[in-house]
């Protein structure tokens, strides 16, 4: 009986990974394909469609990530407490970054250029939600006991 077992924290941690690369890769397409149409103007259909694309496929990402970190890991804080930080770290940077006592002390990620319309800083939310619900989960499973 040679049976696999998927490790939920890890599968939690690479979907962390990879929500967040795929947010930056869509990111990165939907100013490729602004700038072509900015030469062009020709991309206007292509445009509008890779939109609502990217947008289904987000959701789905978001909300499989949800049911790994709710259903399948409900009492294990840990990664719902890197699902906050990172969260709020990716919401929090564009207002840390204009602080003058904080902008020298901070990682320089301005090639990513974080703006609210970005898919980054959407799922950066939808991960501090993630992990805010987590841990709201945790705490009333605790004190129903």
């Amino acid at each position: 009986m040679n049976r696999t077992s998927n490790n939920p924290v890890l599968v939690s941690t690479t979907g962390l990974i990879g929500l967040l690369g795929i947010a930056w890769g869509c990111d990165g397409l939907m100013q490729f394909l602004r700038y072509q149409n900015m030469q062009t103007f020709s991309l206007s259909y292509i445009i509008l469609w890779v939109y609502a694309l990217i947008s289904l496929l987000l959701a789905a990402a978001w909300l499989l990530l949800a049911w790994v970190v709710l259903v399948r890991l409900p009492g294990n804080s840990g990664v719902s407490l890197l699902y906050l930080l990172v969260g709020l770290f990716i919401l929090a940077y564009p207002a840390l970054y204009l602080t003058p006592a904080l902008c020298c002390s901070l990682p320089d990620i301005r090639a990513i250029q974080l703006a609210p319309s970005m898919y980054l800083y959407c799922s950066g939310g939808w991960l501090a939600i993630i992990g805010l619900a987590g841990l709201v989960l945790r705490g009333r499973k605790s004190s129903n006991k």
